[in-house]
């Protein structure tokens, strides 16, 4: 055709050749080049893609199963958190009723205490007058007694006749002497009177001192309890203080690793949406791709070795 255009002598005709045999599949070539590049871009791009869901599925996946892991831990430490502090709780409400009840007996001990005391020091009070009277009484009468006994009477100053005067119930000149046969019954009486009185106070001062003794006794008792009641009671409250204050930090645990489960699950679906419901896999999507560029190059291949050889040299180039 170039020989024809020169011996026509035309350049429409010799340009024409000229286009022709320069390389007539160019701009296709060019086409296809231009696509298997973006093909390569395209799959360069999916295997960052694809490298990135699965670091991020893996990252998820790791997040909810170690979420779920301390969910679990959570649970169970809490269980036991709340049993102790619930056994806790029974152990402080018996101590308080045990210390109250103890208060109630102390309280009850001073009261019955103090009224016995007061009862004792009146009885030992009145048995000390009475003991008084009756000592000065006996020691009155014994003096009288005694004193009379020796008692005589003087005749010389008597005027009158003696012999006619009346019956007095004793002779004349006989002094008065008391009831001298009766007194030692008398006397008798108010010494047992007198016994009777030392006993009560001898008694009542042993039943004050026996009492006194025994309430001290109890009083020791009960203190030593109610101190180590009180001293188990601050105890167990600031354990179960403790035990309260992790079960509370374990629920505010549990709610965020709650939080980070719930999240790394919606990740997944996100993730399972973007990187796996896509249609086709990754395998199958790499596959085809491969295939297009293989025959893109082919195609390629086969325009370049026609432009060059023309017809007899495809069969060798590709």
């Amino acid at each position: 055709m170039k020989g024809k255009g020169k011996e026509l002598k035309s350049t429409l005709l010799t340009s024409l050749a000229t286009r022709i045999a320069g390389d007539p599949f160019g701009k296709i070539k060019k086409l296809i080049q231009e696509l298997i590049e973006r093909l390569l871009q395209e799959a360069a791009n999916e295997s960052n893609q694809k490298g990135w869901c699965d670091k991020a599925t893996a990252d998820a996946k790791q997040k909810r199963t170690y979420a779920a892991e301390s969910i679990e831990d959570l649970n169970s430490n809490m269980a036991k958190l709340a049993a102790l502090s619930d056994k806790l709780g029974e152990e402080i409400d018996t101590l308080t009723t045990d210390i109250k009840k103890l208060k109630d007996e102390q309280a009850a001990a001073e009261k019955i205490r103090k009224e016995e005391n007061e009862e004792n020091a009146h009885t030992v009070k009145e048995a000390r007058a009475g003991l008084e009277a009756v000592t000065m009484a006996i020691d009155i009468l014994t003096k009288f007694y005694k004193t009379s006994a020796k008692a005589e009477v003087d005749l010389s100053l008597a005027q009158g006749p003696a012999d006619d005067a009346p019956d007095a119930g004793f002779d004349n000149g006989e002094a008065y002497k008391g009831a001298q046969a009766e007194s030692g019954g008398i006397v008798g009486m108010m010494e047992v009177i007198q016994s009777d009185f030392e006993r009560t106070i001898k008694e009542t001062q042993k039943a004050e001192k026996e009492a006194e003794q025994a309430h001290y006794e109890f009083m020791t008792e009960t203190g030593k309890s109610l101190a180590e009641k009180n001293v188990a009671l601050k105890e167990k409250t600031r354990l179960k203080d403790e035990t309260d204050e992790k079960f509370n930090d374990a629920q505010d645990e549990l709610n965020a690793q709650t939080q980070i489960l719930v999240t790394s699950i919606k990740e997944l679906i996100e993730l399972k949406a973007a990187c796996v419901d896509t249609g086709m896999s990754y395998a199958d999507r790499v596959a085809m791709r491969e295939q297009e560029i293989a025959s893109l190059k082919k195609a390629l291949c086969i325009l370049g070795a026609y432009a060059q050889y023309g017809p007899d040299g495809l069969a060798d180039a590709c």
